[in-house]
């Protein structure tokens, strides 16, 4: 008897990016990438102490559209902060 092979899920472009943006915001929810402190200005603030269950829970509960926002939103927020570095 020949063993089936694994049934492998199909991945499109919207479902790689959704993974990505799941995978990116988990990171941004372990630590500010730009400084070493929890800027409470920052809409991960209140999720950084929680429990890595927790956080990916929370995460993965989110639509695509807040995703992209918080991506969007540490990737400008990070430029902001090595422009006032550099000054």
């Amino acid at each position: 008897m020949i063993p089936k092979s694994p049934v492998r899920q199909k991945r499109g472009p919207v479902r790689d990016r959704r993974v990505w943006l799941e995978r990116r915001a988990f990171e941004l929810s372990k630590a500010c990438p730009a400084e070493p402190a929890n800027p409470c200005d920052c809409p991960l603030c209140e999720l950084r102490p929680k429990p890595a269950r927790e956080r990916k829970a929370w995460i993965s509960g989110l639509s695509d559209d807040e995703l992209e926002y918080l991506a969007s939103y540490h990737g400008c927020c990070y430029e902001e902060k090595l422009r006032r570095l550099e000054s």
